[in-house]
């Protein structure tokens, strides 16, 4: 065999070995379409600026809440089906709240989970992510009433 050969073969031999150790650190299946982000992904560093705010109104017999979400300069008004209070509430209870990771107002709809882990410069509210990676961090008033999502989510759907 030339040595020319011998390089070229011995060059491609260790391409190969190298492929082979990377292939190693990658997942055996990719996860699943319906997999949940996790908490960790809607971390915000303090001072991040909000991209919007939203406004929502729940009636004290749960069922679907209405709300505005308030994005560069333009009101979309949007129920969510699914976001409760626990515990003595008023009549209806008011939330206000800011919105992070929003790219567009589409991605604003959704199933909201709730994330927790609650950034130092956002207090203790309660926060709910979507799949779009779409932050909202929302203040009951008044500041006693305990807001709760189901395990499966509430739903965002932006009204038309």
């Amino acid at each position: 065999m030339p040595h020319f050969a011998r390089r070229t073969l011995a060059g491609s031999m260790l391409g190969l070995l190298a492929l082979a150790g990377c292939a190693s650190d990658l997942p055996e299946t990719p996860p699943p379409a319906d997999a949940v982000p996790g908490p960790g992904l809607y971390a915000l560093s303090p001072g991040t600026p909000a991209d919007g705010t939203v406004r929502v109104t729940i009636p004290r017999t749960g069922g679907t809440a209405r709300g505005v979400l308030n994005t560069n300069g333009q009101n979309v008004r949007f129920t969510i089906t699914g976001l409760g209070t626990q515990g003595p509430a008023p009549a209806r209870v008011q939330v206000t709240g800011n919105v992070y990771g929003l790219q567009r107002v589409g991605d604003f709809a959704g199933t909201y989970r709730a994330v927790g882990g609650a950034a130092t410069d956002l207090g203790a509210a309660f926060r709910i992510g979507n799949d779009n990676l779409v932050l909202m961090v929302l203040r009951p008033t008044p500041d006693t009433v305990v807001l709760t999502v189901p395990a499966d989510g509430a739903a965002v759907a932006v009204q038309p």
